[in-house]
């Protein structure tokens, strides 16, 4: 029993130090959060003071965390290359942990700075990668978030209509979650697309709410930007008096909190409103404080590396101090406890074997059953494929018996008749048998071949998929269903599985609308770059509920060929509003690979 209490007096003194800096580090970051926005410098100290702690506590999503408020801050104030440069140190040490929210958003926000400085590319990598983190976590505050970027990526990509589908998608998700900032931004984001097709006034009401909503959180970044858009908008109505009220509000908070990014936007756009005044004086005083902020960014970002090597030099001799302080503390101890030291030293390394014998149990069992996952998932497909060109296969092997077979036959049979009225001389009309008889031969040869070319369809063999599609719509009865197809990208062929897949698609879903959705128009969309394929189908039908519907053939066979190209697959259907369908197949798949184990 003495014993025991020994080994509990040894290992207090360590209990109560984490304790205290778990206290210390919650502190710190309430305190970041505090600042943000408001006071970069404080910010940037609270938050070195919050790296050690969080890093000596083994807790790397708080770890990102902290990393990427200072990047964002950082970039805000206009230092690019070192927000990036932190945000790159960051991504490199998460990564090599399993997936984790704060690593989706750390993404999202390096998305942003590389989207605002023009690669695009870039920027659309670091959003894809985010959004497969939220979808596998099932965050949908992070997938939310998401859309949002994917939706401005989009927009930069001149397609506004996927962008706003995506913030769309973010906006029922940000109601969902009640959150109020990121439905702010949502709104922000519809009001760029109804500003860029002329509808000011509509974007305005979006405009206006956004802003209601970040004025309730106090987040002044938030709410600078809302007032700068809502300066545009005005501009865009020709009602400059209200563009400059609200483009000075936002200059009032940029100059509070350092946002020099939109500080220098914000003098840029007075001083071009002030010379569509015929204010030539003002304007050239709003041109002159541009050029000097955009010129002192350098020669201060200089000044402050200087500092932040300073405060990181004070703050780590203060660290050895306080370890010296420890390290002292820890041999008094040792010397008191010299007597029991044995025992204690026992007792860690016996837990210590038990804990590596299971972690190394633990590492292996999930390393086995990640490989066992990739190998089903690799069988799953080979049986996809296989199937799905079994089925081609068959499909070509039937509509070749039927044109070569039944096709030929009924060819020879039609001529025969012919042969047979002209060297009898009978006259057809007259012989109402003989007429029925010859038009059931007639109807079937046409039957027949529309069947075979439907089933294998010759223009996608020798011409590729944009020729095909374009034949299958104008074979459609313009007064049963008015088809509209827009074809772009797709300049060169594409692999043979992957045309077939996206034509059964298309055809699947012309057969549905016919079939069952009432409809009397239908819009195809393809668009193709380098990266991906993305497909829309819209129809003006009378929708129905995705989420009570139960799926039918049609449908389940479009899913399974979107799935066998590693595509996705979004419905979008309401009674009596119609259906749209979205599709997006990437052009380059990687193989899977097991999730790294650390």
């Amino acid at each position: 029993m003495r014993k025991a209490l020994l080994a509990l007096l040894f290992l207090l003194p360590a209990v109560i130090a984490a304790a205290r800096d778990s206290s210390q580090l919650g502190s710190l970051v309430r305190l970041m959060e505090h600042y943000y926005g408001k006071q970069p410098d404080s910010l940037e100290v609270y938050a070195l003071r919050a790296l050690p702690l969080a890093r000596n506590s083994g807790d790397i999503s708080l770890e990102t965390y902290i990393q990427t408020r200072r990047a964002t801050q950082t970039f805000l104030g206009g230092h690019f290359d070192k927000a990036v440069s932190i945000f790159l140190e960051t991504a490199r040490k998460a990564e090599k942990h399993p997936p984790f929210t704060n690593l989706a958003f750390l993404y999202f926000e390096l998305s942003g700075v590389y989207g605002k400085n023009g690669y695009l590319d870039i920027s659309g990598g670091y959003i894809r990668k985010g959004l497969a983190i939220a979808a596998f976590l099932g965050n949908d505050s992070a997938y939310a978030d998401g859309c949002n970027r994917i939706g401005v990526y989009y927009e930069r990509k001149g397609l506004p209509d996927s962008a706003l589908y995506f913030y769309r998608q973010a906006l029922a998700l940000n109601e969902k979650a009640g959150n109020n900032m990121s439905k702010a931004y949502s709104y922000e984001n519809i009001a760029g697309i109804y500003g860029q097709r002329g509808d000011h006034r509509t974007a305005l009401g979006y405009m206006k709410e956004s802003l209601r909503l970040k004025e309730s959180t106090g987040e002044k970044i938030a709410i600078s930007i809302a007032l700068i858009n809502i300066g545009e908008t005005f501009a865009g109505l020709r009602q400059f008096d209200s563009a400059i009220a609200y483009t000075l509000r936002a200059v009032r908070l940029a100059e509070d909190i350092r946002y020099r990014d939109l500080q220098k936007y914000s003098y840029e756009f007075l001083s071009g409103i002030y010379e569509k005044k015929g204010d030539l004086k003002t304007a050239l005083d709003y041109h002159k404080r541009y050029s000097r902020l955009n010129d002192s960014i350098f020669n201060e970002t200089r000044t402050q590396q200087l500092a932040e090597l300073n405060a990181s030099y004070q703050t780590e001799k203060k660290e050895q101090r306080i370890r010296a302080l420890n390290q002292q503390n820890m041999i008094h101890r040792l010397e008191l406890r010299q007597r029991n030291i044995f025992l204690v030293v026992s007792i860690i390394l016996m837990f210590a074997s038990i804990l590596i014998g299971y972690l190394a149990y633990n590492r292996r069992k999930l390393k086995e059953e990640a490989e066992l996952q990739i190998a089903i998932n690799r069988q799953q497909e080979i049986t996809t494929r296989e199937v799905i060109r079994a089925e081609e296969r068959e499909r070509r092997r039937i509509a070749a018996d039927l044109h070569d077979g039944v096709g030929q036959l009924l060819s020879a049979a039609l001529m025969n008749l012919n042969g047979f009225f002209e060297r009898s001389g009978l006259s057809i009309p007259e012989h109402p048998q003989a007429y029925r008889a010859m038009n059931l031969v007639t109807e079937s040869y046409d039957e027949l071949r529309q069947i075979s070319h439907q089933m294998m369809p010759s223009a996608l063999l020798k011409a590729g998929l944009a020729t095909a599609i374009r034949e299958l719509v104008h074979k459609v009865d313009p007064s049963r269903l008015q088809i509209m197809a827009d074809i772009e990208g797709i300049d060169s062929r594409l692999n043979e599985e992957t045309e077939t897949v996206l034509y059964r698609i298309i055809q699947e879903s012309i057969t549905n609308v016919l079939k069952h959705s009432g409809a009397d128009k239908l819009h195809i969309q393809l668009t193709g770059d380098e990266q991906e394929i993305a497909l829309t189908i819209e129809d003006n039908g009378k929708g129905f509920d995705p989420r009570r519907s139960e799926q039918g053939i049609g449908l389940k066979n479009m899913l399974s060929r979107v799935q066998f190209l590693h595509g996705s697959i979004d419905i979008d259907s309401t009674p009596g509003r119609g259906t749209l369908i979205a599709i997006h197949v990437p052009l380059k798949v990687r193989e899977p690979r097991p999730v790294p184990i650390s």
